[in-house]
C-alpha cells in the first residue's frame, strides 16, 4: 500500500515539479460545506474541500485526499508562479510527462480550454500512461488566479476493481462536483499590526522556523535567513540561496535506489545538470566514508549544478531515512565558482544548520 500511495503522490505532482505547495490552512469558522465533501484545506485565497470519506493526508507538505487505504485514488491541489498562461504551462509539461510516463497519451476528447474551476475560466486536460507498468489516468484542471496557476489533480489507475467501471470512473463525478465546488476568497486580509513574537532559538542562537505544532522536524538556521512558511513548506532564503526541507513515502526500497531515481529525473528536468561525484557521499550502506548526518542519522550528501535563466546554481541534497519516510535537506545557490558567490559565502550556514536539525 505504501507505494501505491506514493505512485499516486508521484503521478499527481509530475506537472508540478517547480510548483509551491499550496498549503496553509485556516479555520472553518461559517463555511458552508457542500453535500457530500468535507473541508480539505484553507489557504491563503483559496478553500479545498474533498468527497466525504476520503482520507485527508498533509504528511508531504502538499494536502491530498485519497480514497481509501485499498483504493489510492487521489486528488491533490498545488500552485505555481508563473508568467504563463494554463496552456502554455501544461504544453510546456508534456515533454516531462512522455518521460515520466510509459506509453504517454493525451485524450483531446475530454481534454477542453473551455472549463472553469471555482467559478474561474480554466483548462482541463487528461491523459493516460504507465508507472511502474500500472495503468493510470489523471485529469488536471489548470486555472490563473493573480499571479499564480493553480493546479487540480485527479489520479486513479485505469483499472476494473469489479463491475464494468474503472477506479477513475468511479470516482470522476464526484472529483469534477470537488472542482466545482472550490472557492477562490479572494488575498487573506492581513491581521492587525502586533508585536511580533519572540523567535525560539536553540543554545547556538540559531532561530527555528518549522512549526513544532505539526512537523516532526525542527530545522533552525542563523540569523539573516528569511522563513517562507506560506505555502505550506518549510524553507528559507538568503540573498541568492534558498534552503529547504522535504519528505516523502519513496516506492524504492533503500536510500540510493531514491538518489538513482531522482538523478535520472534531474538529467531530464535541468538544463546543464552536471552531478558531481567528487563532493557526493552516496555509500549510505554503512558507517565508513559517511561524512554528513541530518538529524542524528546517516545521510548521503548529493552535490550538482544546473543551468536556469542563464544563471548557474550549486544544489546539495541531504538525504536521509526516518522511518517510512526519506526525507530532503536541500541547499541550492547561485555559483559562480570564483569563491565569492552565494553558495560558498553561506556553506558554514549550511553547516551550523546541519548541526541543529533533529527529528521530533
Amino acid at each position: 500500500m505504501k507505494k501505491a500511495i506514493a505512485l499516486v503522490l508521484l503521478a499527481a505532482l509530475l506537472l508540478s515539479l517547480t510548483a509551491c505547495g499550496a498549503g496553509g490552512e485556516g479555520g472553518a469558522d461559517e463555511l458552508t460545506i457542500p453535500e457530500g465533501m468535507q473541508l480539505a484545506e484553507q489557504g491563503d485565497g483559496y478553500t479545498l474541500f474533498a468527497p466525504a470519506g476520503w482520507v485527508i493526508d498533509r504528511s508531504t507538505g502538499i494536502t491530498t485526499a485519497y480514497a481509501s487505504p485499498i483504493d489510492p485514488s487521489s486528488i491533490t491541489l498545488v500552485r505555481t508562479r508563473t508568467d504563463r498562461t494554463p496552456a502554455e504551462y501544461f504544453a510546456d509539461s508534456e515533454a516531462r510527462l512522455a518521460t515520466l510516463f510509459g506509453e504517454y497519451a493525451l485524450d483531446p476528447i475530454k481534454s477542453s480550454d473551455k472549463t472553469t474551476f471555482g467559478g474561474k475560466p480554466a483548462i482541463v486536460r487528461v491523459y493516460s500512461g504507465k508507472l511502474l507498468d500500472t495503468p493510470y489516468t489523471v485529469k488536471q484542471y489548470l486555472c490563473r488566479e493573480g499571479e499564480y496557476i493553480y493546479l487540480f489533480t485527479y489520479t486513479a489507475k485505469n483499472e476494473i476493481p469489479s463491475g464494468d467501471a474503472t477506479y477513475f470512473a468511479q470516482h470522476e463525478e464526484k472529483v469534477d462536483a470537488v472542482a466545482a465546488a472550490f472557492l477562490f476568497s479572494g488575498a487573506a486580509t492581513p491581521p492587525e499590526a502586533s508585536e511580533p513574537e519572540t523567535p525560539v532559538r536553540n543554545e547556538d542562537g540559531l532561530i527555528l522556523i518549522s512549526d513544532p505544532a505539526v512537523s516532526r522536524y525542527s530545522l533552525y538556521v542563523p540569523e539573516g535567513w528569511t522563513a517562507d512558511l506560506k505555502n505550506g513548506t518549510t524553507s528559507a532564503t538568503r540573498e541568492g540561496a534558498v534552503l529547504s526541507f522535504s519528505y516523502e513515502i519513496p516506492m524504492e526500497n533503500n536510500l540510493l535506489e531514491v538518489w538513482e531515481t531522482r538523478n535520472e529525473h534531474y538529467k531530464t528536468l535541468y538544463e546543464s545538470y552536471t552531478l558531481l561525484p567528487g563532493e557526493c557521499s552516496t555509500n549510505a550502506g554503512g558507517p565508513e566514508g559517511i561524512t554528513v548526518m541530518l538529524g542524528e542519522e546517516q545521510a548521503m550528501r548529493c552535490v550538482f549544478t544546473f543551468t536556469r535563466g542563464g544563471i548557474t546554481y550549486k544544489t546539495q541534497k541531504i538525504m536521509t531515512l526516518d522511518g517510512i519516510y526519506a526525507c530532503t535537506l536541500t541547499y541550492t545557490a547561485v555559483y559562480t565558482g570564483d569563491g565569492q558567490d552565494p553558495y560558498t559565502a553561506y556553506l558554514s550556514d549550511l553547516d551550523a544548520i546541519l548541526r541543529a536539525f533533529t527529528f521530533d
